[in-house]
């Protein structure tokens, strides 16, 4: 998204992280898919093999990579050109395929919950996009604050009559 300003003015450009999904089951790559664009603060594509995530990289640039290690077979090498976060069912497994993705800057298990994935590739990001409140969370303290109006109408109301 780009921000119009007036004739001499500068404004910065504000846009999404671009996070790719290189994974090849498509449950779970659908599912990481959705959890990243539920948050609202990711664009993302997925790719199912590595010459599609290829193709997509050299037309769309990620900013970061979430790809998984079952992909790699035991003597391939990995180059993404961004920071990686490589998913994995065990540790043993993430420790091997490591050292063979270029940028891999850490990774997660397969099984890991929604903060836990979400603070994972935020950490990987440029400038660390950070949380946001999502809508659930806004209509939450919206909630909250109505219910503290009535309470304090309520007390005045009473403080009076």
């Amino acid at each position: 998204m780009r921000i119009a300003a007036a004739p001499g003015t500068y404004r910065a450009t504000v846009a999404k992280p671009n996070v790719l999904v290189v994974v090849a089951h498509p449950t779970v790559g659908e599912a990481l898919e959705t959890l990243l664009r539920l948050e609202r603060r990711y664009e993302v594509r997925r790719a199912t093999k590595l010459g599609e995530a290829q193709t997509i990289a050299r037309t769309w640039p990620a900013s970061a990579v979430v790809f998984d290690a079952a992909m790699l077979s035991p003597t391939e090498r990995v180059t993404f050109g961004v920071p990686t976060l490589v998913l994995s069912g065990r540790q043993e497994n993430a420790a091997a395929a490591l050292p063979r993705i270029e940028g891999a800057q850490g990774w997660a298990r397969k099984d890991a919950s929604q903060p836990e994935l979400l603070a994972a590739v935020d950490a990987l990001l440029p400038g660390n996009v950070g949380p946001t409140a999502g809508p659930v969370a806004l209509a939450l303290l919206g909630g909250l604050i109505v219910v503290f109006g009535a309470l304090l109408l309520y007390l005045v109301w009473s403080a009076i009559v």
